[in-house]
């Protein structure tokens, strides 16, 4: 309940440097496995042992500067490597199934970036496998894994704001339209909502649950992707989840949830936000508090810790991103993609 004597929960997220040390593979070395790399080479101890690509040249560009790290030209070489503990999956999300299946096949826990799959089916495929394997997996939507995103999750938990009604979020960025770039391909699975838009039906998804209800218009590129969209999320409540993506121009990327008793306002850009505002809807008790983390580079080594916590451990999925909810976030992409296809 939201009164005088409220505080904003103090976050109960481990520092990443506590995190025993396992032994990464990185499979597809780009521009968020870079990201990522350094996260953890500067923020723990876990250990990159391995870079695999499907060229070895730049693995073993990738792998200069990393200690005792290894590099080899194939996936199929990275999943048999005796060195490695966790497959770090960082492809283009065309291929994350693919690259997911095999990594589990060959008996190792993997993390993978966002979105988890290309739609539902995948999706479903991947859990069972790690789940009937008793392997460890988890999509790396990074968020999840903050500090600032445990408070957030405390403050719902707990019905501070009564019970929840509404979710506006939106996460924009300019791409020039470029035939050849992936967010632009349809073979590479491109477009606003896989990239972008994941990350607000995943908030959406901490809020309200997984919608009873999507309605969704959108825009589409030259070349058939999704280029901008709103969808409308419902739960079984009647809470609704007003969301837009695109990749025509940078938005406020903001983020803001309201209940029955309150509202929580989670500063832009609300995936690595530098505070929060806890609020009475008639405005008489207002309380902010400011956090520390906010770049990949500061942020992404959570999500490795998880990893690294859970695996040593025993576990094979976070209870602060199960299974079943990336597969349940999976879903409803294609809910609104459904939605966008039968309107054009």
């Amino acid at each position: 309940m939201l009164n005088e004597s409220f505080v904003i929960p103090i976050p109960r997220t481990e520092p990443p440097l506590d995190a025993p040390a396992i032994r990464w593979g990185i499979m597809g070395p780009g521009r968020i496995a870079s990201s990522f790399v350094q996260s953890l080479t500067a923020h723990t101890k876990q250990r990159i042992a391995v870079v695999g690509s499907r060229s070895l040249d730049k693995s073993r560009s990738f792998a200069k500067g990393l200690d005792g790290c290894d590099a080899v030209g194939s996936y199929e070489e990275l999943v048999k490597h005796p060195d490695v503990d966790i497959v770090y999956v960082s492809t283009p999300h065309s291929y994350h199934h693919q690259c997911v299946m095999l990594s589990l096949q060959a008996g190792k826990h993997v993390l993978v970036e966002k979105p988890f799959a290309v739609n539902a089916e995948q999706a479903k495929e991947m859990a069972h496998t790690a789940k009937r394997n008793s392997l460890f997996l988890m999509e790396a939507m990074w968020p999840r894994f903050l500090p600032v995103f445990d408070s957030v999750r405390q403050i719902l938990k707990e019905g501070v704001l009564g019970e929840i009604t509404s979710v506006i979020s939106d996460l924009g960025e300019y791409f020039h339209p470029d035939p050849a770039h992936r967010l632009f391909s349809p073979q590479l699975a491109g477009g606003a909502l896989l990239d972008l838009g994941v990350y607000l039906v995943s908030l959406s998804s901490l809020a309200i649950g997984p919608p009873t209800r999507v309605t969704a218009v959108g825009q589409f590129t030259s070349t058939g992707v999704d280029a901008q969209l709103c969808a409308i999320l419902e739960n079984a409540r009647g809470a609704q989840s007003n969301l837009f993506t695109t990749l025509a121009a940078p938005t406020p990327t903001a983020a803001f949830i309201a209940g029955t008793e309150g509202t929580l306002r989670i500063d832009s850009p609300f995936y690595v936000p530098g505070g929060i505002t806890v609020m009475s809807l008639d405005r008489s008790i207002v309380r902010t508090q400011t956090f520390d983390i906010r770049t990949p580079i500061d942020g992404l080594c959570y999500e490795a810790a998880e990893a690294a916590r859970l695996i040593t451990r025993g576990l094979t999925e976070s209870p602060s991103l199960p299974l079943d909810e990336s597969v349940a976030i999976i879903e409803t992409l294609d809910l609104i993609r459904q939605q966008l296809v039968s309107r054009t």
